[in-house]
């Protein structure tokens, strides 16, 4: 540590510069965070309850959607699978950092599945810069990316990924797709999450009997299937959204509190260095008045 009053001053006006940018940006991410939990918690019932609609009723039914479980292509009338089967990830992140491990979290575990797999199998679809830049780092394959969104999320941006995954996964360039995302716990924990996306779901059959769908299943299946893929994906990003104000709200507390941990230390050092120079300053003045007398 420097010895130097003035550069320890230095040193400490600069920290507290810093401390004033990371105040402020913990009461942004405070009052985004606020906004981005209550928008998941209002909207994650509907998600869960919607899946599980789909599931009781294709359980209770003998109809097959392409979108639940796979078909041959001969029953449907899909177009014949050609060459291998990959898998489709969609992988989402935010566009900036200092959010902690928020970030490094999602990334991780979507690599951990991508190596045991083996990384030629995969595709990505990749939702903020984070992600996108740590796929194309590693050397996965990117056929889209996107932007991150950190507020006013809506169904729309959902959308086109959605669309996009769900058409390569019906001309069969996909066996499965999956979201890799931050699934908002507390403001204190914020967990990386896998969920399979495509087909929707296992669905055992329910033996209770078959239930009558009017108009007729063709017109509702095909309707519920791809109104609850699609908000299944827009949960995922308000997910995302919350955990990344969360994490960056902690992130930037606990750099408030290292400043001004730094700045007591400093202000003790420029103390002592004072001190130190006041001292040697009255020696040197008493050994001068000495040598005078003398």
């Amino acid at each position: 540590m420097a010895t130097n009053p003035r550069e320890i001053r230095r040193r400490i006006k600069s920290v507290k510069n810093i401390a004033q940018i990371t105040k402020a940006m913990e009461l942004t991410s405070a009052a985004k965070m606020r906004k981005a939990q209550a928008v998941a918690i209002s909207s994650r019932a509907y998600s869960i309850q919607t899946g599980e609609l789909l599931r009781r009723l294709v359980g209770r039914t003998s109809y097959k959607h392409q979108l639940i479980e796979r078909v041959l292509p001969e029953d449907k009338g899909y177009p014949r699978p050609e060459g291998n089967p990959r898998i489709l990830v969609i992988l989402i992140t935010s566009d900036r950092g200092l959010a902690g491990a928020f970030n490094s979290n999602v990334i991780n575990k979507a690599l951990s599945m991508l190596r045991d797999e083996g990384k030629e199998k995969f595709d990505l679809i990749t939702v903020g810069k984070k992600g996108a830049d740590a796929a194309r780092r590693f050397g996965y394959s990117v056929i889209a990316a996107y932007s991150a969104k950190d507020k006013n999320v809506s169904i729309n941006d959902a959308r086109p990924i959605t669309e996009l995954a769900v058409a390569d996964f019906l001309n069969f360039k996909y066996e499965k797709v999956f979201v890799v995302f931050s699934d908002f716990v507390s403001t204190l924990v914020q967990k990386a999450n896998i969920i399979q996306l495509l087909p929707f779901a296992d669905i055992p059959k329910n033996g209770n009997g078959e239930v009558l769908i009017e108009p007729g299943p063709d017109d509702v299946f095909e309707n519920l299937v791809r109104k609850t893929i699609e908000f299944t994906v827009y949960q995922t990003l308000v997910e995302t959204i919350a955990s990344e104000h969360s994490a960056r709200m902690v992130a930037m507390r606990n750099a408030n509190e290292a400043a001004g941990e730094l700045i007591e230390n400093l202000t003790l050092s420029y103390n002592q260095a004072r001190q130190a120079g006041i001292t040697r300053e009255l020696s040197e003045i008493s050994a001068a008045k000495l040598a005078m007398e003398n």
